[in-house]
């Protein structure tokens, strides 16, 4: 959580340089005056433009390094460009002692030399838990329904969502489930059973400290969802998904949303676009079929 909220404050420190530096180049006295020094150049904006141009680059970079996850490269670059903010902040007290012309200056330091050194720190590893692949019992390619088993760990958690395809229903086999349907929770029980009906909303989440056994019925069967499930089971055990099942990569977790027919619901709703961009990448860039043949025993269909 600590790395995750000192990227967001990177990412947003970058953006904000990036209007800062635009704004040096597209109205340079503005940006004199809300840096903290007011000076007559005579007309002469070179010096405005040359700070412009060093504040897009430094957002830029920043905004580059979060994106593509260089989280030590970002610390140093961090630390290392703690001697701008701070020579600003020494420049505009030379100038004026006005409070609320410093505070930016010392801000964007604060940030460099606590934000910097967090990103450095080592994280420590979490073991990656061996998951069992689910068992296909009944499989849609020579049956009218799918019927799997699965384990569903300590942790593991569905968004809101639903299915236009098929029907699910859950009989726990051990252990317990809470199940979201249609803005209700359960805490199923060995024993209990639910149905998920075409387009009902429905979430699962095990909020227990142990593993639970969920058998869960299709209908009609579905391929494409069996071949999801080894999909995520895969991503699991290479270390490729969060610690609550979900993939880490966001075309993997498009190209399974895709394969699982699952429909995001509320806030979650507005990333379908991006969605559907990135599943039209990966089937095009082949990372689809990379999935399909390194973790599903059948071929795609």
């Amino acid at each position: 959580m600590t790395t995750k909220i000192a990227l967001a404050v990177c990412l947003l420190t970058g953006l904000g340089l990036l209007f800062i530096g635009a704004r040096f180049l597209l109205d340079p006295e503005v940006a004199m005056r809300a840096y903290g020094i007011n000076v007559d150049t005579g007309g002469d904006l070179s010096f405005h433009r040359i700070k412009g141009i060093r504040d897009l680059f430094s957002g830029l970079l920043l905004v580059l390094l979060v994106c593509t996850g260089q989280r030590r490269a970002l610390g140093i670059s961090l630390l290392a460009a703690t001697v701008v903010p701070l020579g600003d902040l020494l420049i505009v007290w030379n100038k004026s002692d006005q409070l609320q012309l410093l505070i930016p200056h010392l801000s964007a330091v604060l940030i460099c030399i606590i934000t910097g050194p967090l990103l450095l720190v080592r994280k420590r590893k979490i073991p990656v838990v061996v998951r069992k692949p689910a068992q296909i019992i009944h499989s849609a390619a020579s049956h009218a329904e799918t019927v799997t088993e699965a384990t569903i760990y300590p942790g593991d958690k569905t968004p809101w969502h639903y299915h236009t395809l098929f029907a699910e229903t859950f009989e726990l086999l051990d252990g317990s489930l809470q199940v979201g349907k249609s803005g209700h929770y359960y805490q199923l029980k060995k024993g209990d059973r639910i149905t998920i009906d075409i387009c009902e909303q429905h979430s699962f989440y095990n909020n227990t400290g142990v593993n639970c056994r969920v058998r869960t019925v299709i209908q009609p069967g579905n391929l494409r969802f069996e071949q999801a499930g080894q999909v995520l089971n895969g991503l699991a055990n290479d270390g490729l998904t969060n610690k609550r099942g979900i993939p880490k990569r966001l075309t993997d977790l498009a190209l399974f949303l895709y394969l699982n027919d699952s429909k995001l619901v509320g806030m979650a709703k507005m990333a379908a676009p991006l969605f559907a961009f990135l599943v039209w990448r990966g089937r095009k860039c082949g990372r689809l079929n990379t999935l399909i043949d390194r973790y599903c025993s059948s071929p795609f269909a």
